[in-house]
């Protein structure tokens, strides 16, 4: 794995890390991610998982675009 796909897999955990951590104690957020139907009320939560989710993205791609190991 290359430098850059291990740094946005640490950014992406690190980030997810502090939106389940805000989960555990945000009650809207709460609510809203056990009926997703509903709107988040927690601009918070949203920024939270929205900038989880760019990180995802980002390592994703780097995964995918990174060459992969001769196999034998």
């Amino acid at each position: 794995m290359s430098t850059a796909v291990a740094v946005l897999d640490a950014r992406a955990t690190v980030v997810y890390t502090a939106y389940v951590i805000h989960l555990h104690g945000c009650h809207p957020c709460q609510d809203a991610d056990a009926d997703a139907s509903e709107g988040v009320d927690c601009p918070t939560g949203t920024r939270l998982r929205e900038a989880w989710k760019t990180a995802r993205n980002a390592s994703l791609r780097a995964r995918r675009a990174a060459p992969h190991p001769a196999t034998t």
